[in-house]
Parts: C-alpha cells; structure tokens; sequence
C-alpha cells in the first residue's frame, strides 16, 4: 500500500513538472530545401551564416536566434563542420563588467568558411528560398489586430538594400503577439528584419504627404498580401 502512495505522489510530481513548450511558426522553406537538406535546424543555419556571412556566433546566441532544439542544431552544426562549411574556433571576447571596466574571456565560436568549395552555388541556392506558406503567414498577421495592410518587401524579394523588409498597418496591435510573430520569422530568414509598424491614421497620414519610404515600400519591388486600404 504504501509504495502504490509512492508510485502515485511521483506521477502527481511528474505531471507537475511538464512544462508545455510552444513551438515556433514556420513559414519559409517548408518543402524543397528540407527535402535537399533532410533537416529545418541545417537549413536555418545555413540561412543564418550565408545572411551574417562576417560574424561569429557563440552556440548560445544560435541558439536564441534560431528558437529550435538545441540537440538538433549542436548535431547539425557538427555535420557542417565536417562539410567544412562552418568554423568552430576559439577567440577572446570582450565582455562588460557589473560595477564598469571590461574583461576579456576566451569563448568558442563559429563562423561561415569564405574558402568551401561551393560557396557562390550554396548562398545562391540557400537565400533563394521564398515563403512557401503565405496562408499560414497572413493568418497570422490578422490575429495581431486590426490589420488593414501588409507587405513584403526587402529580403522577402531577394532586395537586402531596401529601408524595411515587411510593413504592417492596422490599429490594436497585440504587441505581445507582434514580438512573438516577428522573432519567429526572423528565426526562419535567418537575420534580424526591419519591420514598419503603424497605425490607419498614420500611414494616411504619411501617404498623403507623399513620404517617400512608405510610397517606395508599397510601388517598388514588393508584394502586398493584405490591402483593406483600397489605395490602387
């Protein structure tokens, strides 16, 4: 009787523990490059070398960054190192000290080889994939709030130059929500993106001035997937 007690504390132990974890969205690259690469985590990493070809990450900045298992990155970062695609190697880095000063302490970390031998076709090929599932993308964006327009711009088209790579007009936005959908979709491009972000009466407002950001954003190279504003 008394180990049965046990056995039943332990499960109520147990089923106190678990801890639901909510799983990133995914809209980019769903099919073909997971196909070629038999993995999400290697094509994320790959998108995040190839897009901060000059950086060095440490495992937990990849980790923050790319918001998936870090077993399946640490185990895909290895294949690629042995592909020598990625660098790992060990330098001082400078860090900020609580009370002032800096100390200098010396980290692993990892960077993308110039020197692989099919470097030029792998970024080609890698910075070419497109968002696959733009349903499931302006889904999302309707449930951050009222949203009355919503463009793709900048890296989505293949334009790194361009001043903002998505704009998102409506009023009531969750901001939580907004966090939340912008870091996963950075995680999925593999850079930080510059998203303009404002209200009906705003963007009116700027568009009626003829300003030119949000003019260019919405006549240049960009593709629009959500317009209430029936502006054209």
């Amino acid at each position: 009787a008394k180990s049965k007690k046990r056995i039943a504390k332990k499960r109520k132990i147990l089923r106190r523990k678990r801890v639901k974890i909510s799983k990133p969205k995914i809209y980019i690259g769903k099919g073909i490059l997971e196909q070629l690469f038999e993995s999400q985590a290697k094509v994320k990493l790959m998108k995040l070398f190839f897009r901060n070809p000059e950086e060095v990450f440490q495992f937990k900045d990849i980790l923050k960054k790319l918001r998936s298992s870090g077993l399946a990155l640490r185990l895909e970062m290895k294949k690629l190192g042995k592909a020598d695609l990625i660098k790992e190697k060990r330098v001082w880095l400078a860090f900020a000290k609580k009370r002032g000063g800096v100390k200098k302490v010396k980290k692993t970390v990892y960077c993308l080889n110039p020197n692989f031998e099919f470097f030029k076709e792998l970024k080609d090929l890698i910075l070419k994939s497109t968002i696959s599932s733009k349903e499931d993308l302006v889904k999302d964006v309707k449930k951050l709030g009222n949203i009355k327009l919503f463009v793709l711009s900048g890296v989505f088209q293949g334009d790194d130059s361009s001043k903002a790579d998505l704009m998102i007009v409506g009023d009531k936005i969750n901001q939580r929500k907004f966090s939340v959908f912008l870091k996963d979709l950075e995680a999925e491009v593999g850079k930080e993106l510059n998203c303009a972000l404002m209200s009906g009466k705003e963007f009116h407002y700027r568009y009626d001035m003829y300003d030119r950001f949000v003019r260019d954003l919405i006549t240049e190279n960009s593709e629009v997937l959500i317009n209430k504003l029936n502006l054209w």
